[in-house]
């Protein structure tokens, strides 16, 4: 996923929103203190999901430390420092300047493509290890920054997946299609329009931003062209008032999907009835079908009190395997780390993990979920249904 902030951030702001707090275990004199930063927007209309980063952060930085890893017969403290993006690209830099003179040991996070981009390129210099766990623009490995990683699946294998779904399940002839023209919405929205008539529906195209809020002109006018489904590449915070607006339009029978910036709870409570019975896609497979996710969300939901989002156990996987980095490199220093992730095949909360010589997960996967009784409730893996 990628998004822009929808809000402009002030110079005070920028300085709060760059903050880095540093969440520690107790550490010993004889211990190798490591520092891995966990990077989101936890202020802002994103801020929800931020919070679910940070809080998968916590639990993996405490999963680490109980595994006692040592390097040179020193055992490892790993800390976390957290940062928040504000899902803004201008703070996104000035965050990443801050994590390389803190020093940190790799970087996990930076959801929003529109942030990830430009961040990688300081990690990059620095020569820090960055595994993204949200960012899907497929600019972002396309860079080939022998530091950069991803743990989703990018936004070609997703608008496949939702084209696939689109033709398949829903037998759409025409779609309509928008895009906020964010980093995320343009680079998603250009790939299903591709996608969508190499196999043979038909596209009508319209375009808002990352700060609209009124929609009625653009639905009438997808409304004209007697869709099927209507495709909308763009955050949680825009579907919301989309599809009231569809259903207040009367397009009631013109099925939503949405990518994976959308397919939150928060969508669903925000949209109440509206987005009853429509659809959105994730990458990766289900969480309940994975044998390793049941045991994340229950310590998630012990330690938070209330359930783990999409970003949460890929920001989990992501902490995890720069530990398995460690472990395989013997070493902290960052240079070896990321020769070490080019090496790892690493089974988590979400599957098998091992990148390709971009920086890609080899085995992601894309997933349809269905909005029932006010729930997202998952329809099984593009391909399997």
């Amino acid at each position: 996923m990628s998004h822009r902030n929808p809000f402009e951030t002030t110079l005070a702001t920028t300085c709060v929103a760059a903050l880095l707090a540093v969440l520690s275990a107790p550490t010993f004199a004889d211990d190798l203190v490591a520092k891995i930063a966990v990077a989101g927007p936890t202020t802002g209309q994103l801020a929800s999901l931020g919070k679910d980063v940070q809080n998968s952060g916590v639990l993996a930085i405490d999963a680490l430390n109980a595994k006692h890893i040592t390097v040179d017969g020193r055992t490892v403290r790993f800390e976390l420092v957290s940062a928040d993006d504000g899902a803004d690209p201008r703070v996104g830099t000035i965050v990443a300047q801050r994590l390389v003179d803190d020093h940190v040991i790799a970087v996990v996070g930076h959801i929003n493509s529109g942030v990830a981009i430009p961040a990688s390129r300081i990690y990059s210099q620095a020569g820090i290890p960055f595994i993204s766990s949200g960012a899907s623009n497929p600019t972002l490995t396309a860079q080939n920054l022998k530091n950069t990683f991803r743990v989703v699946a990018d936004d070609n294998a997703q608008a496949r997946g939702m084209v696939q779904f689109l033709s398949g399940q829903l037998k759409a002839k025409r779609i309509g299609l928008v895009d906020d023209r964010t980093a995320y919405g343009q680079g998603l929205g250009d790939q299903v329009a591709k996608d969508a008539n190499e196999s043979g529906i038909t596209v009508t195209r319209e375009f808002t931003s990352d700060k609209a809020v009124d929609f009625r002109a653009i639905l009438t006018t997808l409304k004209s062209s007697e869709p099927d489904a209507i495709v909308l590449a763009s955050t949680d915070a825009i579907a919301s008032p989309f599809v009231k607006q569809m259903k207040t339009l009367g397009m009631t029978r013109v099925r939503f999907v949405g990518g994976d910036g959308i397919c939150t709870e928060n969508w669903v409570r925000v949209a109440g009835p509206a987005a009853e019975g429509e659809y959105c896609t994730q990458t990766g497979a289900p969480l309940d079908q994975l044998p390793g996710a049941k045991e994340f969300v229950q310590k998630y939901q012990t330690r938070f009190n209330q359930p783990p989002q999409y970003f949460g156990p890929y920001t989990y996987d992501a902490v995890m395997v720069v530990g398995e980095a460690v472990q395989k490199a013997g070493s902290l220093d960052p240079k070896k780390l990321i020769d070490a992730l080019h090496a790892v095949d690493y089974t988590g909360v979400t599957g098998r993990i091992a990148f390709d010589s971009k920086g890609d997960q080899k085995y992601a996967a894309v997933s349809v979920y269905q909005v029932k009784s006010q729930k997202i409730t998952s329809l099984g893996v593009v391909g399997k249904m």
